[in-house]
């Protein structure tokens, strides 16, 4: 894996998985917020933090101002990290995710950092609940705190690692790893490279018919979670 490349990983169903925990978070956020019970759901894969508050305040007939989106990000963050134990309790790292992480981080030139929904303090302690975090570089990632839109994300994880690191990365030498079609998007918006994992909810054909330039089962084979990227690095390159 030669040349400077910047890999930036989805989190949830692509490194890792939960169960319940994110509803039962966003149960106590609208009740501490708004007073009203819970009656949204929890079905918008992919989408941001914001995005889905947005939505959920709707669901609860709730226009969200920005003065009351503030508020319930605040209390939904401090929900979630509240249940750090029931993460890991409840979750697990999927296969593969360690010795691919490591991996990467063996390559002089690679840097990993995540595009992800989540807040940066809850990737964080996502990562950590499993160990993950080590390999992982929070300061140059995109958060679901940054933007609305996922595909708003990628100029941030670009800015801050030309300010930490002196280079400038551009679509060639970006990677987005992810299991959604919003993850394919955020990449596709940008002209960056794209490995779609279909471990999460999306069907493999759905992937490539979003434009994955690479769609790979899992991240159990590490050999072979290395040579997708290549391979979606390659195409991407051969396009410019």
């Amino acid at each position: 894996m030669g040349g400077a490349l910047l890999v930036l990983w989805d989190i949830d169903q692509t490194l890792i998985k939960t169960t319940g925990v994110a509803t039962e978070a966003y149960t106590e956020a609208v009740l501490e917020t708004i007073g009203s019970p819970w009656r949204g759901d929890m079905t918008f894969n992919g989408l941001t933090e914001r995005a889905m508050a947005v939505r959920i305040l709707r669901m609860h007939d709730v226009e969200p101002d920005p003065a009351l989106l503030t508020l319930f990000l605040a209390n939904l963050e401090r929900s979630l990290l509240a249940r750090a134990e029931a993460v890991r309790a409840r979750g697990h790292a999927l296969a593969g995710a360690r010795a691919a992480l490591e991996a990467l981080a063996a390559a002089p030139q690679a840097r990993q950092s995540v595009l992800t929904g989540n807040i940066r303090t809850v990737a964080e302690m996502k990562l950590q609940a499993f160990e993950l975090h080590s390999w992982i570089d929070f300061a140059i990632g995109a958060y679901g705190d940054d933007e609305v839109e996922r595909n708003d994300l990628i100029p941030h994880a670009w800015r801050r690692a030309e300010s930490r690191y002196g280079h400038r990365y551009g679509p060639a030498h970006t990677v987005i790893l992810g299991d959604t079609v919003r993850d394919v998007e955020a990449a596709l918006a940008h002209g960056a490279a794209v490995v779609a994992v279909a471990s999460g909810t999306t069907a493999v054909a759905d992937l490539r018919d979003a434009g994955a330039q690479v769609v790979i089962a899992d991240l159990a084979d590490t050999g072979g979670v290395l040579a997708a990227i290549e391979q979606a690095t390659a195409v991407v390159s051969r396009g410019r």
